[in-house]
């Protein structure tokens, strides 16, 4: 009896076998019928679950990114300590996903560098509102703070886009020198760093 397959599962199978033909074809040159081979279903499959090449690109990036973001936010809510504490909490857990998925964020970047050059305005744009919700998100925890009065009001939007820049780099180069990623996991500077943009209310300074 064929093993029944769950929605979402067949999903993240899809999406993570069109990572790995955009990693080889490039996003343009990829097909559905390269998916499909690659996952191992019949191109009507893959329609099943994914109206377009468009639509498997923001899949996977959502998944990526949502996973990551919902770790984060999860391990930020059951963290203690002050605010600086539970951001760097955060950041740390954020890193931590990053080497399970360092594969798959290298063929998303090689993906995001062919759309920059090909100038496919529609795309970027997706993917855009995907970066400017994760923003949301680490934006929404800092403001939470600001609110509670755990932190002296500041640029919460600022301080959450130089956080996200700072893992972006970070990804870069858990794709591209991972040794040199792992020296920065074990050491937590950059959850440390990312923290201090935090004005803890009532501290020196």
């Amino acid at each position: 009896m064929p093993r029944l397959v769950d929605r979402t599962e067949r999903q993240q199978e899809l999406t993570h076998a069109a990572l790995a033909v955009f990693a080889e074809r490039g996003y343009h040159g990829a097909t559905m019928q390269a998916v499909a081979d690659r996952a191992g279903v019949s191109k009507g499959s893959v329609y099943d679950y994914f109206n377009s090449k468009e639509e498997l690109l923001i899949g996977a990036a959502e998944l990526i990114v949502g996973a990551l973001m919902d770790q984060s936010v999860m391990a930020f809510e059951r963290s203690e300590g002050n605010i600086r504490e539970r951001v760097e909490h955060l950041v740390g857990s954020i890193l931590a996903g990053i080497d399970d998925w360092a594969e798959v964020c290298l063929s998303l970047l090689q993906v995001w560098a062919e759309l920059g050059a090909a100038g496919d305005r529609p795309l970027r744009d997706l993917m855009s509102d995907l970066y400017r919700r994760s923003a949301d998100r680490l934006q929404a925890v800092l403001d939470a703070a600001v609110a509670a009065g755990e932190a002296d009001p500041f640029p919460t939007r600022a301080a959450a886009l130089a956080v996200m820049a700072a893992i972006d780099g970070t990804v870069l180069q858990a794709t591209m020198v991972p040794e040199e990623f792992h020296r920065v996991l074990e050491s937590g500077v950059l959850p440390r760093w990312c923290a201090q943009i935090v004005p803890i209310h009532g501290e020196r300074t």
